[in-house]
């Protein structure tokens, strides 16, 4: 193939996929609140070999959250460059402060790539913030969860894999008179 076209495609193949998973931001109020219903629930354990992982990280909050105050691995893939690298000046900017222990920034990776080509079985907890119009085209992705990890779903249920995911919990946030949920799925299968 020629060379040219091949870029092309890989081109094409970003943006398309940015087109299907906008950036859409979890706001910070939700992250405690997330992350406390995995560990009461769940058995998120701080400190432990669970890993955790952000489909779509874009500027990397969740991740950093994570790996701070639960110090696990916490990785992100993220297509847009931009935001990867955005995420990286976040945790550089920590780093200068220098009030955080140098081994939790080792917990912290991002890749730079398409969440619709991942595989997915060394994850405990899963996370996702997608529009429900594209999520049907996850089911070749979450196939790879192994079982009993946790997938957790910002504001929008998975509608497309009860085949092998099982809602196990809706979190309610109240927040600024609107109430948004977070829903989380087990992989049973």
């Amino acid at each position: 193939m020629d060379y040219r076209l091949k870029k092309k495609q890989n081109n094409f193949s970003k943006f398309h996929s940015q087109l299907d998973l906008p950036f859409l931001e979890t706001d910070n109020e939700f992250f405690k609140e997330i992350f406390q219903t995995l560990e009461l629930h769940f058995g998120l354990k701080r400190n432990s070999n669970q890993i955790f992982i952000d489909l779509g990280a874009g500027n990397g909050r969740i991740v950093i959250f994570s790996a701070l105050f639960y110090h696990i691995k916490s990785h992100g893939i993220e297509i847009n460059s931009c935001l990867l690298e955005e995420a990286k000046s976040q945790i550089k900017s920590l780093k200068m402060k220098g009030t955080i222990n140098k081994k939790i920034f080792r917990k912290i990776n991002f890749f730079l790539g398409d969440l619709y080509l991942i595989n997915l079985k060394k994850y405990d907890f899963i996370y996702i913030y997608s529009l429900p119009t594209m999520q049907k085209y996850l089911n070749h992705v979450f196939i790879t969860v192994k079982r009993g990890a946790i997938i957790i779903s910002h504001k929008y249920k998975l509608e497309f894999f009860n085949s092998f995911l099982k809602l196990e919990y809706k979190l309610i946030h109240n927040i600024k008179q609107q109430k948004i949920s977070t829903y989380y799925y087990k992989k049973i299968s």
